[in-house]
């Protein structure tokens, strides 16, 4: 800072030590020499080296003593001075950053009232979420408690992690205690003690895509069907970590669909097969024999025509024409085994496919099926009009040594069965 002040103070200091000097010559002047002029006065006194030095001496120092204490003064005045203005600035610093300070606290007051209050809306939704997804939860365990499937999660350990209430009790009959935890293969009982390669569950794993198999078996003392379909749960990474295994009781409807495929594949009348499962057969046979390296052969095939349907129906109406084709279906029935096929291809015509047969029991089963038909029409007992009833079959025989060539033996069986049937004939006329 400029020196101003102790200059101020040095100049004031000198004129307050020579104002005593000054009015001590004043007064001597007045009270001793008033003759004298003031201007002879004081070059007597003041510019001269008489008896007057001492005087001179005093006001001179006493200038120069209060001219020193007065600069001392004005420094001292002057370092106060500064020190007050860097205090004033200190306190305006102090001053201004309580103005910020106060703000700062008055913002942020503001803005603790508005993160509460954001926190406990925030928490508020957040507890009505919570008590909805509760809710929602309750209501999928509810649910997925009564469906009336299996539902179970599985981790890649093949351990339940999960598994609905109605899953346990009808597929397992364990409480889920015994069940979450263990390997779904020692839940079920299973005696291997291993995962088999076609479970689903286990091909999910694998392949991370849906997959799906069915067991017939024993299930809390009955044999039912079941179908497990399993269904991959990935991470982010892609990474199958979880397998949901949903198993169905699908008895009813594999009896249902047994029975469709029955009534599509069996002639209603006779209870065998009829012309779609015969060339259905057919044909699988012949694909297993030309793509197999062991062959299946031989097979005989026997072709029958009943020989007086036509009449039997004029003469007694259908009703006997339906009793001689039951009939004859019962003797083809009762006297071939499981694996033969014996089927309605026609309004009178049957054909008899015997696997792993040769002609020789080809001929044997047709002299049966002759006997059996000349026993039943003599002690046939039916009712009243229906007495004179007489089943009659002409029959052909056909072999195939590797059965590549089914219908053409078919046809052949055909034939001959027409040749017997001409030759009936021509002994009738005779």
């Amino acid at each position: 800072m400029p020196r101003k002040t102790e200059i101020k103070y040095g100049l004031a200091g000198a004129v307050i030590g020579a104002t005593a000097p000054v009015f001590h010559l004043l007064l001597h002047y007045l009270l001793f020499h008033r003759g004298l002029p003031i201007g002879q006065y004081l070059h007597e006194h003041l510019f001269t080296f008489g008896d007057d030095m001492v005087t001179n001496v005093y006001i001179a120092g006493t200038v120069f003593v209060m001219g020193g204490v007065g600069l001392f003064v004005g420094r001292l005045r002057e370092r106060d001075d500064q020190l007050q203005w860097e205090i004033e600035k200190k306190d305006s610093e102090i001053q201004r950053s309580r103005e910020e300070f106060k703000n700062l606290s008055h913002n942020l007051e503001e803005k603790v009232q508005e993160g509460r209050e954001e926190l406990l809306e925030t928490a508020r939704k957040l507890k009505e979420a919570n008590a909805k997804l509760l809710r929602q939860i309750e209501i999928q365990r509810k649910i997925a408690g009564n469906v009336p499937s299996l539902l179970a999660l599985l981790d890649s350990d093949m351990n339940y992690v999960e598994m609905n209430e109605y899953g346990s009790r009808h597929f397992i009959n364990k409480p889920l205690v015994d069940i979450i935890g263990h390997k779904c293969y020692e839940v079920m009982g299973g005696k291997d003690q291993v995962c088999h390669e076609d479970c689903a569950a286990l091909k999910a794993f694998k392949t991370g895509k849906e997959a799906s198999h069915s067991r017939t078996g024993e299930l809390m003392g009955k044999i039912v069907t079941t179908e497990n379909k399993s269904i991959p749960i990935k991470n982010d990474e892609g990474v199958v970590t979880h397998v949901l295994k949903i198993v169905t009781d699908t008895t009813a409807k594999k009896k249902e669909e047994d029975e469709l495929k029955r009534r599509a594949n069996i002639d209603a009348l006779t209870g065998v097969y009829n012309k779609h499962y015969l060339d259905m057969y057919l044909q699988n046979e012949e694909h297993k024999n030309k793509t197999d390296k062991r062959k299946r052969g031989p097979y005989t095939v026997i072709y029958a025509d009943l020989d007086n349907l036509k009449e039997a129906n004029d003469g007694y109406g259908h009703e006997a024409g339906d009793i001689l084709l039951k009939k004859a279906a019962q003797i083809f029935q009762d006297n071939t085994r499981h694996e033969d096929i014996i089927a309605r291809v026609g309004g009178d015509e049957f054909v008899i496919v015997l696997p792993h047969s040769g002609p020789e029991e080809g001929e044997v089963l047709i002299n049966r099926f002759r006997r059996q038909s000349e026993e039943w029409s003599k002690t046939k007992d039916l009712a009243e009009g229906l007495s004179e009833l007489k089943l009659s079959i002409s029959y052909g025989l056909g072999a195939s040594v590797y059965g590549i060539d089914l219908y053409d033996t078919i046809r052949k069986a055909d034939l001959t069965m027409y040749r017997d049937k001409r030759g009936k004939k021509v002994t009738a006329s005779e």
